[in-house]
């Protein structure tokens, strides 16, 4: 995402936070778009196809004397599928993630987003995903939420056209 807001910006501000999941949308995005860091951003151009799946991990480490608090950002958009692995130790002290995924699906595109979080019992997590769909586009959302103090997750899929698609 860093390299993205520098390299990019005429990307990141068509799709970073207005269309799909606002800042105003609910609190946690409201705290989360005033105080994202890291995360990844995924262009894939029409037509292209990622025979391969992308892969990332999270880690959060050390010992937390405050609460420790972690906001990513992601987003995706032709063919692709992305594995995110996210996992927090544990460790003493509580910790947060706070996570906004939005994946774009233009028209005749398909995204498969898998994530397995294994979290140690302090950690409170909250995440808002969700996906625009377009005509005869399809998303697919695996997921595998173990652990943590507090998990809240707000999903969602907009499809926008006919035969637009959304498995979960």
């Amino acid at each position: 995402m860093d390299t993205a807001v520098t390299e990019y910006p005429e990307l990141v501000q068509k799709y970073f936070m207005n269309k799909c999941v606002p800042a105003q949308d609910n609190k946690f995005s409201a705290l989360h778009g005033a105080v994202w860091s890291g995360g990844a951003f995924c262009y894939i151009p029409k037509g292209v196809k990622c025979d391969l799946p992308l892969q990332s991990y999270f880690r959060m480490e050390g010992q937390a004397r405050h609460l420790r608090a972690h906001f990513d950002h992601r987003r995706r958009g032709s063919e692709v599928k992305l594995h995110r692995g996210l996992h927090r130790a544990d460790l003493l002290g509580h910790s947060m993630h706070s996570a906004v995924v939005e994946i774009f699906v233009h028209e005749g595109a398909k995204a498969r987003y898998t994530t397995v979080q294994n979290w140690s019992k302090d950690v409170y997590n909250l995440n808002t995903k969700r996906a625009v769909v377009d005509a005869h586009g399809t998303v697919e959302w695996v997921g595998g939420s173990m652990g943590a103090k507090y998990v809240m997750l707000y999903p969602g899929s907009f499809l926008m056209g006919e035969g637009a698609r959304a498995d979960t």
